[in-house]
């Protein structure tokens, strides 16, 4: 009865470990559960629209960092329109992404408008907002810039304008940028934009010419030539305009001068030759029509 009794028990415990196991189980045959695509892999999708965009170039991409206010980027794209890169050139594109770069403070967009403003490139000359540009840089250091405003002032502005041109000249010439210091001197001799002084603009040119720029020597020749400022010095004067010659001034170069005179010369004698041989030749053949007139008039 025991071993009976055994027996039971270790069957019924049998039966509850049984229920306690997990006795799910995979069918093998059965559709797998795994997400599938929802469009037809043969139908057009998100690849296929991916690889028909084409890359955008960087005229594009610049122009829309320009867009988002990036001034440095709108003077990168103004020079791609000048220079055509990336497309097509156009000077008013140019010009316009130059005032963009300008506005949003980047100083070489303001450089690159303010000389289509004074020549006239990409839209109307507009000198006077030039000459505001340039003496806003100018403002801060830039001496270049200020070299600018003056040549502005002199060159497009009232008689008035000549003082402050000959002020912001001599700014630069204290610099040491000798272009400043010749145009300086040549409005001295001159007496425009303040005091006349022919004797210091004099020195102003040779000490510009010692410094191996053009144009001082050149008017340096000038001033001797005519004694202006000292006395008048005929071989120094020659000297100085083959040194400014030499150094690429090619109105100090008067053997290319002569040579143009020559060859002008020899053109206008040629032409008359050749005047002179079609009048003769036509006076000849005047002269046998009437002949030839006189002998039919004779026969009749």
């Amino acid at each position: 009865m025991q071993r009976l009794a055994l027996s039971l028990c270790i069957g019924l415990v049998g039966i509850a470990c049984s229920k306690n196991k997990d006795t799910s189980t995979v069918d093998p045959d059965a559709t797998a559960t795994t997400i599938s695509p929802t469009t037809d892999p043969d139908a057009p999708g998100m690849y296929d629209k991916q690889e028909d965009e084409k890359p955008k170039d960087q005229r594009t991409l610049q122009t829309e960092a320009c867009e988002g206010g990036k001034g440095d980027i709108c003077t990168s794209v103004g020079v791609m329109w000048e220079q055509g890169k990336e497309g097509p050139a156009d000077a008013a594109k140019a010009r316009e992404f130059y005032e963009k770069g300008c506005a949003l403070g980047h100083k070489i967009g303001c450089t690159y408008y303010a000389a289509m403003l004074d020549a006239g490139v990409g839209g109307p000359a507009d000198p006077k907002a030039a000459r505001e540009l340039h003496l806003t840089a100018c403002e801060t250091g830039d001496m270049n810039e200020c070299h600018a405003a003056a040549s502005s002032f002199e060159t497009t502005g009232t008689p008035e304008d000549k003082t402050q041109a000959r002020e912001l000249y001599a700014q630069v010439c204290q610099s040491g940028q000798m272009p400043a210091c010749v145009s300086e001197a040549r409005l001295m001799m001159l007496g425009e934009g303040g005091p006349k002084d022919a004797k210091k603009a004099r020195a102003a040119f040779q000490t510009a010419c010692d410094a191996s720029d053009a144009v001082g020597c050149f008017n340096l020749g000038l001033a001797m030539e005519k004694g202006l400022g000292g006395k008048k010095d005929k071989k120094g004067a020659v000297a100085m305009k083959e040194k400014a010659c030499g150094l690429g001034h090619k109105e100090a170069c008067p053997a290319d001068a002569k040579a143009e005179a020559k060859a002008d010369a020899k053109d206008g004698k040629a032409e008359a030759k050749a005047d002179a041989k079609d009048g003769k030749a036509e006076a000849k053949t005047d002269a046998k029509a009437g002949e030839a007139k006189a002998d039919a008039k004779a026969t009749k």
